[in-house]
């Protein structure tokens, strides 16, 4: 499986599963798989109801050597307008 078809199915499982629209912002070959990083917007109508800016959330994904996800977790959230970092040594 080359990247493209791992980024559309990390994408395609987000909308499936989490109903949420995901952007593929990171990709890293490992030994048993891959990682990949993910930034989705966060319960968007609850903060455009109080004109809040949007919540971004940053997930983890784990991906087998089988190409299956075989599990995923936040590991940050920010508003927008934030400047988020993602700890380069767990990536």
């Amino acid at each position: 499986m080359d990247i493209q078809q791992l980024v559309s199915d990390v994408k395609t499982f987000f909308q499936s599963v989490l109903k949420k629209e995901a952007n593929v912002i990171g990709v890293k070959r490992r030994e048993n798989g891959w990682i990949v990083h993910v930034e989705t917007i966060e319960d968007s109508d609850y903060q455009r109801r109080r004109a809040l800016d949007d919540v971004v959330g940053i997930y983890e994904v784990e991906v087998g050597t089988n190409y299956e996800i075989s599990g995923y977790k936040r590991i940050s959230l920010r508003e927008r307008d934030e400047i988020g970092k993602i700890d380069d040594a767990d990536f």
